[in-house]
């Protein structure tokens, strides 16, 4: 009769096993640091378009009151009423002064 051999199961030493951790660790610890490191560069550059879009547009709200100021000059309406044809009724101007109302004449 054939004798049974019996193969003895091989374990890891506690050496292999820490080995592979460490291997498995330093692997994801590189790739993390990779992806985290992208997507910082690629907020840092967000941020920076928006800071300059912030500034873009505070300059544009800043001529657009310059011009709201200049289109809203008594002069300038005055002038343009007489262009087309009207005249200032002296009899139904109302001057308002710290809560006081006077007519003037």
């Amino acid at each position: 009769m054939a004798k049974l051999v019996k193969r003895k199961r091989r374990r890891l030493s506690f050496f292999s096993k820490c080995s592979i951790v460490l291997t498995t660790s330093l692997m994801m610890w590189l790739f993390v640091s990779i992806f985290v490191g992208s997507i910082n560069t690629s907020l840092t550059i967000d941020i920076q378009k928006m800071n300059t879009e912030v500034a873009s547009l505070k300059a544009q709200n800043q001529q657009l009151s310059i011009d709201i100021q200049t289109l809203q000059n008594k002069d300038r309406i005055y002038t343009m009423a007489a262009d087309a044809g009207l005249e200032q009724n002296q009899d139904n101007i109302i001057s308002v002064n710290q809560g006081a109302i006077s007519e003037a004449k």
